[in-house]
Order: structure tokens, then sequence, then C-alpha cells
């Protein structure tokens, strides 16, 4: 009788909270981290720059681009991100026996950098944006291009089953095991939920300004999440310890990531300038 009252409605929405916030928190963090390192690289090449809390801009004549800037600005940003979700996937299992929620936002943080790097090698190789302009100023053939935007689709895939598991034993954050019963209770206020109230929330941010990336990387977050969901369906009942556990607010997250939220978008409001 206890395991039936935890499916609540208080405890489904209690979990889409928590994990809406941590994936706004970890959307940010994966945002800011190709942001920031735009801007250094463009110091090492004595670009003068400008920057708000969604765009970088380069006060430099098109003639002054060149193929090592343009290489090294544009894709060192989804290499350290790539990085950083390897990182956090580590984490996540060193962490993956015990019931703490930072799990969860490991999870996102995981999900967004692998979706951040492969879903730009596939849609914005074709539409010549993000780390597109590397391609672009390479001068690959247009089977090249195809052949790199395949590669980040096979990388897309190759997210989705890796992070499926992970997903599944994310569960027992707040359950002693994950079963047909609990699944789509689970399923949706862990993933399904947060994705779309998380983009809603993350696009008003970058409001009025929505650039490529923030235009089209909840597509391929969507492929990704669809993926999960139906290979964790298939899984067999997860079992996990016996302990007791409670559902309740990640207050403490909850915190940090309004005041990034609100902070961030205040302070980075209006265009700051860099002059190298």
């Amino acid at each position: 009788m206890k395991k039936e009252l935890e499916l609540t409605t208080i405890n489904f929405w209690l979990i889409t909270l928590n994990s809406t916030v941590t994936y706004i928190l970890a959307y940010l963090l994966i945002f800011y981290t190709n942001h920031f390192i735009k801007i250094a690289l463009a110091g090492n090449f004595g670009y003068d720059v400008g920057f708000n809390h969604s765009q970088v801009f380069y006060y430099i004549e098109s003639h002054e681009w060149t193929h090592d800037a343009v290489k090294l600005i544009y894709s060192a940003g989804p290499i350290m991100i790539l990085i950083l979700g390897g990182l956090a996937l580590i984490a996540f299992w060193h962490f993956v026996q015990e019931p703490a929620r930072i799990k969860i936002l490991l999870i996102w943080i995981s999900l967004h950098a692998f979706n951040f790097l492969f879903g730009s090698l596939m849609i914005g190789n074709i539409f010549k944006e993000g780390v597109g302009h590397v391609f672009n100023w390479m001068y690959l053939t247009d089977t090249a291009k195809m052949i790199v935007a395949l590669l980040g689709f096979v990388g897309l895939l190759g997210t989705a089953y890796t992070m499926s598991k992970p997903v599944a034993l994310s569960a027992n954050s707040y359950f002693n095991q994950l079963s047909e019963r609990n699944f789509p209770f689970f399923i949706t206020s862990q993933l399904l939920l947060p994705f779309i109230f998380g983009t809603l929330i993350y696009l008003a941010y970058f409001l009025p300004n929505i650039l490529f990336q923030e235009s089209y990387s909840w597509i391929t977050m969507a492929f990704i999440l669809i993926f999960i969901t139906l290979r964790v369906s298939k899984m067999d009942t997860q079992y996990f310890d016996e302990e007791e556990r409670f559902i309740g607010a990640s207050t403490l997250i909850i915190i940090v990531t309004i005041v990034l939220f609100v902070s961030l978008r205040g302070l980075m409001w209006s265009e700051t300038l860099i002059n190298w």
C-alpha cells in the first residue's frame, strides 16, 4: 500500500519540478561554457568582441578571419562540452548506487552536452551554422559534409543508447524499483515533461533573439528522449535497495537555478565590450 501512495499527483509534480530545474541548470552550464570559450579564444587572436546573455559579436572585418581562428573559436567549445558531458557521465556511475538526486543533474548535463555536439554536427553542418562554420571554411565537398552529418546522426543514436541505462537507474532517487507499474509515472515526470517545460523556459530566456542552436537543438533532444523512452520501456524491472525513499523538492538546486537564471539574464542583458 505504501508504494501505491508514492504515485500521487503531488509526488508527480515534485519529480517534474526537480527534473525541470536541473534540465535548465544543465543547459545554462553547457551554453555558457561554449559562450565564454568563444570570448576567451577571440582574445587569443586579438579580436575585439561584445557579448550579452545570448550572443557573441565579433568586431572585425570579414577579411580578418583566418582558417585557424574559425576552426579554433567554433570547434573548441563543442570539444570541451563533449569532455564535460563525458565527465558528468563518469560522475553519474560513481553515484549510481546512491539515491542522491545529483544524478539527475549529471544525466541532463550529459544529454545536453552530447546533443550540443552531435546535433551541431548534423543540423549545424547542413545549415552552415555553429560548428558548421568550421566545415564551411574547410571547403569540404557536399559528400564530405553529408558524411559529417551522418556521423552526427550516429552520435545522437549512440547518445540515446548509452544514456538509456543511466536514465532507468536514476529512478532509484525516488523508488525502490522501476517496473511496468511506475514506468509511465517516472518517465513522464523525470524525462518528458521536464524536456517540454525546460525547453519553453530556456527559449523564453533567450528572447527576443533566439539563435540557431536554441531554435533547433530541441528537435534532436526530442529524438534522443523518444529513443530512450522506448528502450527503457522494454527493459526488465530494475530493482534497487530497500531503503525508504522520500519524494520532496530539491530546494538547493531550485534556488541555485533561479538565482543563476535571473542574475545572468539581468546582468548580461546589455552588451559588454572587450577590446583585446
